[in-house]
């Protein structure tokens, strides 16, 4: 098996079954995050990049399986070498959420800590944001208001745009999709508030 096998299998055995948010599958986000990459990175070393794809999130206890346990920064180190276990721990260190904040003012943290970022991770970043608006366009959550899904499109495009430089097509991509979405769910807005054609009325 060689290393990026290796990242994948152990990505599959931290993150297989787990559902979080609308439903939506860990597994087959990280998958799909390793595939952008692969596709699309300008990483000159582009197995360290691709291997810390398949690993980004095996940091997050909630993102794991049951009964796993994160592999350790230092295991990673000791399998795949210390620049992947660096990548990792950058994505990794992601701010918590103050929720005395506003989202824009959460996601401007965010921004801030995103553009001290290597090239690497903030690649990364990118490929996650895109898995994340395809599922927003794709399947968005029905409970959530057309105004949340606008929102959440406009907030983390704040992240998105700092991260310009590190991947233009990467960056091209999510901008195309948060268009997307926004306008998806404008047009269900409008929908919510048509009034009736005259023909309808009584």
């Amino acid at each position: 098996m060689n290393s990026i096998e290796n990242a994948r299998s152990i990505a599959t055995d931290l993150h297989k079954d787990v559902i979080y948010g609308g439903g939506l599958n860990m597994l087959d986000q990280v998958k799909r995050t390793a595939e952008l990459i692969q596709e699309n990175t300008q990483s000159e070393d582009k197995e360290s990049v691709l291997i810390a794809a398949y690993l980004h999130k095996s940091q997050e206890t909630k993102r794991i399986a049951e009964g796993k346990t994160p592999i350790s920064l230092i295991e990673i180190a000791q399998k795949f070498g210390s620049k992947v276990a660096k990548i990792v721990s950058e994505v990794s260190s992601e701010p918590e959420e103050d929720k005395n904040q506003t989202k824009t003012e959460q996601w401007k943290e965010k921004a801030k800590w995103a553009k001290g970022l290597s090239k690497e991770s903030q690649e990364i970043l990118l490929a996650e944001k895109i898995c994340n608006f395809e599922t927003s366009c794709n399947n968005p959550n029905p409970k959530k208001a057309p105004s949340w899904h606008i929102e959440y499109f406009n907030t983390r495009m704040i992240m998105v745009d700092v991260l310009k430089e590190a991947n233009p097509k990467l960056y091209e991509i999510a901008r195309d999709l948060s268009v997307k979405g926004i306008q998806i769910q404008q047009a269900k807005q409008l929908e919510q508030y048509k009034l009736p054609r005259a023909n309808e009325e009584r």
